[in-house]
């Protein structure tokens, strides 16, 4: 059973945090959220804490199968960060009788990682998280920005780092993307340099029924850079299901 935060939202909504993450994540976005149902925002297996359950998107993509038909959630929406958005994007493809509408959030249909980021974090995960990750991911980062995406990272369990770039390393749904038969909404930050626009761009062309907006300012982390923007999307989005 994946443990999950509360919020108010237009229709049910589970909200999926990215590699080495948490749902702290969303804390921000989720304000801009308002409405009758709920958006549940999980923490995936071994996150914050704990030991390593899934090792591949696959994995974790059953994880949160599983924890919709264990809460009897049948057809919701759901929305992912990064590695986030890979498990949703798999949740849709395995189990689209359960995805009601997509929102994939910095995402792409084929994660690579640098070979340089795996290595570090073999090594020396503090530190590759703080001299390669962290630059990587913003478009600039405040005292208060870096403090935010402290809190929202699984900075106590550093295997958990390792893990999950793996598994992004190792998806790649390019193929699969016309299966995609729920109305999906791409987000990406204009200078997102871990999964850059044209990652987008791609999903845009070969999911059926997508539109992607591309935010100013943000770079990966768009629900802790710009959370406002975000929030108003997918509350638009997700409002469309209950009108």
């Amino acid at each position: 059973m994946l443990d999950f935060s509360l919020h108010k939202a237009p229709s049910d909504c589970i909200f999926i945090h990215g590699a080495g993450g948490n749902n702290l994540l969303w804390r921000k976005t989720l304000q801009y959220l308002d409405g009758p149902n709920r958006a549940l925002a999980v923490n995936l297996p071994g996150h914050p804490s704990g030991e390593i359950a899934c090792k591949t998107v696959a994995e974790y993509s059953e994880s949160v199968h599983g924890f919709i038909s264990d809460n009897g959630l049948g057809r919701v929406s759901v929305c992912g960060h990064s590695m986030g958005s890979a498990i949703a994007l798999t949740l849709a493809i395995e189990h689209p009788e359960n995805v009601a509408r997509l929102i994939l959030v910095s995402g792409g249909a084929k994660l690579g990682v640098s070979p340089t980021i795996l290595q570090a974090l073999a090594g020396q995960p503090l530190k590759a998280i703080e001299e390669l990750v962290t630059p990587m991911s913003f478009h600039s980062v405040s005292l208060e920005l870096g403090r935010e995406a402290r809190a929202a990272l699984c900075l106590s369990n550093p295997p958990i780092f390792l893990n999950d770039y793996v598994a992004c390393d190792g998806f790649d749904v390019r193929g699969m993307l016309p299966r995609v038969s729920a109305k999906t909404l791409i987000v990406c930050g204009e200078s997102d340099r871990m999964t850059p626009p044209r990652y987008s761009h791609y999903m845009r062309a070969n999911i059926p029924n997508s539109t992607a907006f591309f935010v100013p300012g943000a770079g990966h982390m768009v629900p802790l850079e710009k959370p406002e923007t975000l929030g108003r999307l997918v509350q638009s989005f997700l409002s469309e299901l209950s009108r």
